[in-house]
């Protein structure tokens, strides 16, 4: 059982505090070309931050507390899996401030040196947003126009025709695809694939920019393995 909370030193609350008061809407840079809509990026969020820390005085440290290499065979090759998990350290000049429960845990296939630092700052950001009451971005379906058709409901809401088949084949989105479809067939329990969702299809994701019927087919793999797994784990 979890036990009480540390009780959280009172220049770091204020120091939050002072920065959720001055906060406005942060600059939304990104676009889900899918949705039709703009996102806070990570780099958006550092640069609404990173002045408002510095005045008020506080750090906030990311810890990389677990670091596990999970290799999965699929299709006589090996597919390796980073599971890793990161606590963060809130401090003043004058206190410090931790707790274990407050840690992001995610999996993300290894695909080079850029794995650790993508899940690092994904990490990260979702630590952010949650601290200090940052808007994800994501729409409130009610509120957006209403159309007949995908493309009419992206034209609505300002954005473009996502790319047919033979674009995607073109500028090589088919590679992606495949890449995608492949991390989805080598999850080995529920959390790994839903973080392959999570990563992917959310705000920063190639998923939700694929042509139709490829988007299509890895909501279909998707929930195909999603069930498989959830009948194993039962």
């Amino acid at each position: 059982m979890s036990g009480p909370v540390a009780t959280i030193p009172t220049s770091i609350v204020q120091a939050v505090c002072r920065i959720q008061a001055s906060l406005e809407a942060v600059k939304k840079t990104g676009r889900n070309p899918h949705g039709g809509y703009q996102f806070a990026s990570t780099d958006d969020i550092y640069a609404a931050l990173t002045r408002k820390m510095g005045e008020v005085g506080l750090m906030i440290l990311p810890l990389e507390v677990e670091n596990e290499v999970v290799r999965v065979e699929k299709d006589s090759k090996m597919v390796q899996w980073l599971r890793v998990s990161f606590e963060f350290v809130l401090a003043t000049a004058d206190a410090t401030w931790s707790d274990h429960r407050s840690k992001r845990s995610l999996f993300i296939m290894i695909n080079g040196p850029q794995t650790h630092q993508a899940a690092a700052s994904y990490a990260e950001k979702a630590y952010l947003r949650s601290l200090f009451k940052i808007p994800s971005g994501d729409v409130d379906l009610d509120s957006m126009p209403q159309a007949d058709d995908e493309e009419s409901m992206v034209a609505l809401n300002g954005g473009k025709k996502r790319k047919s088949s033979a674009e995607g084949k073109r500028d090589g989105s088919v590679k992606e695809f495949n890449r995608l479809r492949g991390e989805i067939a080598a999850a080995i329990n529920t959390e790994m694939l839903a973080h392959v969702r999570e990563i992917y299809a959310g705000d920063e994701g190639a998923w939700s920019s694929m042509p139709p019927a490829w988007a299509s087919t890895l909501e279909e793999d998707y929930e195909v393995k999603m069930d498989a797994l959830r009948a194993q784990a039962a």
